[in-house]
């Protein structure tokens, strides 16, 4: 279960950190990689649901339950795209309420005395 979890893990953990690396650079580059990132993410589940293939029965192929006969690496490949979309877009509300902070404390002058 912990192999599955971390194969889950690797593309939004990818993102969180070129997300965090992109502070370092300018606006622009953030917001490319979020948006390069969030199309990956759609691009992962696409991949994934297409390589699910037909369903088929268990009696067909020798198998107790259907679950036995279902390879799941699939799964985990839209799970991993889908968890990513989610962190795209909860990064890309942290943005915008960052860079909102960060304008208007660049507006707002310094008060003498303090």
């Amino acid at each position: 279960m912990g192999l599955v979890l971390a194969y889950v893990l690797i593309l939004p953990a990818v993102i969180l950190l070129g997300w965090i690396a992109s502070w370092w650079g300018t606006r622009r580059m953030r917001w490319i990689g979020l948006s390069v990132a969030a199309a990956a993410s759609v691009v992962c589940a696409v991949i994934g649901q297409d390589a699910m293939g037909p369903r088929t029965d268990p009696h067909t192929l020798g198998c107790a339950s259907a679950l036995e006969c279902t390879d799941l690496r699939p799964a985990f490949v839209i799970a991993s795209g889908l968890l990513g979309f989610v962190v795209c877009l909860a990064l890309v509300v942290l943005t915008l309420v960052a860079e909102f902070v960060v304008s208007v404390r660049r507006k707002v002058p310094a008060r003498p005395g303090l």
